[in-house]
């Protein structure tokens, strides 16, 4: 009776006991000093009465800290949820500052020289402002970049004024009172017919700064928020601003 009692006390400080391989000195419940091979599913989780889960496929292995099991994940969920396109900086996901917006009716712009500037007005339909950095009403617009970085701008601005003119449109910045992204194009169209100017560019911008979307011509002009003939009517004028990096 006496060995059996020694071998049932012997087996359960088996059972409890810290197991090594390649560690005479085990850290842990199982502890491996070396390489593991793995050729079938791996479970995390559960408990001492109920099996953990294998994942789903694509999704990684993430750690939730001390005495917590590690988890399955989709790797969308280490994504911020915001609306937008998601970019690494310094090694963090981040969704990108994104502002889209077109307008809610034309807008009368006034002449003037090359230093008198308009934010076009009426560029209050957002489509995307995921950070809330944009006021667009019927009598300015304004704006601000949350992080300094390089800014993709797409400007899609349908103008009508003098034949022979040369209208500035682009990004002036409030701030330093001056233009930092501009196209400058001859307006070849007849008087008060319509030309479509067009800026694709890159830029650093700075969140110290505040910036608009503005028009400069010698002559009167309107911002047209609809190209329309006999096929029907649509949006023209359209800016887009988004954060590359």
């Amino acid at each position: 009776m006496k060995n059996i009692l020694f071998l049932l006390s012997l087996y359960s400080s088996l059972l409890h006991a810290q197991q090594g391989v390649g560690t005479p000195v085990p850290q842990e419940t199982f502890h491996v000093n070396g390489t593991m091979q793995i050729t079938n599913s791996m479970k995390v989780g559960g408990n001492a009465y109920t099996k953990g889960s294998p994942g789903l496929p694509d999704q990684i292995l993430k750690s939730n800290g001390p005495n917590e099991a590690a988890s399955w994940e989709p790797v969308a969920g280490e994504v911020p949820k915001a609306t937008g396109t998601v970019i690494v900086v310094d090694g963090e996901y981040i969704v990108a500052q994104e502002i889209t917006v077109q307008m809610s009716a034309d807008f009368s712009g006034k002449a003037g020289d090359y230093t008198f500037t308009e934010p076009i007005c009426n560029l209050t339909d957002e489509i995307v402002d995921n950070e809330n950095a944009y006021i667009g009403t019927n009598a300015t617009n304004s704006f601000k970049v949350s992080a300094n970085g390089i800014y993709q701008i797409n400007m899609n601005v349908q103008l009508a004024t003098n034949f022979g003119g040369s209208p500035v449109v682009g990004i002036w910045n409030n701030t330093k009172g001056k233009w930092i992204a501009r196209v400058n194009d001859y307006f070849a169209a007849p008087t008060n017919k319509l030309q479509t100017y067009t800026l694709i560019t890159a830029i650093p911008m700075s969140a110290s700064d505040t910036f608009s979307f503005r028009v400069a011509n010698l002559s009167d002009y309107i911002v047209k928020k609809s190209s329309e003939d006999k096929t029907g009517s649509g949006s023209i004028t359209q800016i887009s601003l988004k954060r590359l990096r």
